[in-house]
């Protein structure tokens, strides 16, 4: 596809900001993937073209979460692996969606994220619980599987989901749980990807920019994670989150 100096700077600054959410709270993918259907990319290149995105721009991130000491791979590491199972199921499955089935699926995950987003200060509030190593071993690696296989399948809000029930399940807090989340994400993310590019499901004239974008994005984001510091965009989110919800509903009628 072609694309036009317009919709280069759009697919900058949208892929960025989605690349900056994504590191701190996940949810990127409820704004790239809509920016990639309303710049026109095929349907069938939309999710191979998001993972290879979002894995490129998590490399950033997850390289500073290493480097930080936050994620505990005793237990993170079971995690991991199951994900790329999950994963790799899902994106076997996700040859059966069509652009419509794209927007019906993100009408219904956006005002979750939107609910999590805004409440998930009380949801996650809850008295601290103790784990032995091997149930937190067991409670990792079915959260790692059982979202794993949703970020194969579609993907947006999957960086949330993980945050939530590692806080939940794993009684970890908001800081540790952030940084675990991305290293199964990211992994996940690649299991994947790996798929879609042996299909030759990715839009590499889209993906050009969009790299570059979600890496500068991930980069400022983990910062303000390493930093503890995740009370940030929240306002600009749910404005981004509720137009793109309007927009899917829109687009369903047109």
């Amino acid at each position: 596809m072609d694309l036009t100096l317009l919709d280069s700077f759009l697919i900058f600054i949208f892929v960025s900001f989605a690349g900056f959410v994504d590191s701190i709270a996940g949810g990127g993918g409820l704004i790239t993937i809509p920016t990639y259907m309303a710049l026109g990319v095929p349907s069938h290149l939309i999710l191979g073209t998001n993972k290879l995105v979002s894995t490129s721009g998590s490399t950033v991130a997850v390289f500073r979460y290493i480097k930080s000491g936050v994620v505990d791979f005793k237990v993170i590491g079971y995690g991991i692996v199951l994900g790329l199972i999950g994963s790799s199921i899902g994106a076997n499955l996700a040859s059966y969606l069509d652009k419509e089935n794209m927007t019906y699926i993100l009408i219904a995950v956006v005002p979750i994220i939107f609910i999590l987003n805004n409440f998930k200060d009380r949801i996650l509030k809850h008295d601290d619980f103790s784990l032995t190593n091997k149930q937190l071993i067991i409670r990792c690696s079915l959260i790692g599987f059982i979202i794993g296989g949703y970020d194969g399948f579609f993907g947006p809000g999957t960086g949330t989901f993980l945050i939530v029930a590692m806080v939940l399940f794993l009684n970890y807090g908001l800081h540790q749980a952030s940084a675990s989340a991305r290293m199964i994400n990211y992994t996940s993310n690649i299991s994947a990807f790996i798929i879609f590019l042996s299909k030759g499901l990715i839009a590499w004239e889209v993906a050009t920019i969009a790299i570059f974008a979600s890496m500068c994005g991930n980069f400022l984001g983990s910062s303000f994670v390493v930093k503890g510091n995740v009370k940030v965009i929240k306002t600009v989110f749910n404005f981004v989150l509720l137009g793109l919800l309007a927009k899917s509903i829109l687009d369903l009628f047109s």
